[in-house]
């Protein structure tokens, strides 16, 4: 993306026990302007993510939000709701340092 001041209100994460992509989803906040977005970012930049959430967020615990189910033999979908954190906003350069973003419009 050419800008890169912008902010992610995070609303949820899913991952699976067998995969080392995590589908972040959440509002990209642009200025004024803010649309739903879904980011495939890596284990690393979920701890990156967590980390900024622990620190926006007294009493953050990943714990009480993330749950598992059984989808097959050998592994678990993950998920969490974030909706209602008091602070969910991440930046977007932190999450991804260098690492290009492509955007895709329907």
């Amino acid at each position: 993306m050419r800008n890169l001041e912008n902010s992610l209100a995070v609303s949820s994460i899913i991952f699976t026990s067998n995969d080392n992509d995590v589908l972040l989803k959440g509002d990209l906040k642009r200025g004024q302007l803010a649309y739903e977005t879904e980011l495939i970012i890596s284990q690393s930049q979920l701890n990156q993510v967590l980390n900024t959430l622990s620190k926006q967020n007294d009493l953050f615990a990943i714990e009480e939000y993330l749950q598992s189910e059984i989808i097959g033999r050998d592994e678990k979908l993950f998920f969490a709701d974030f909706g209602h954190l008091s602070n969910s906003l991440v930046d977007v350069q932190s999450i991804l340092g260098t690492q290009e973003c492509m955007q895709i419009r329907a």
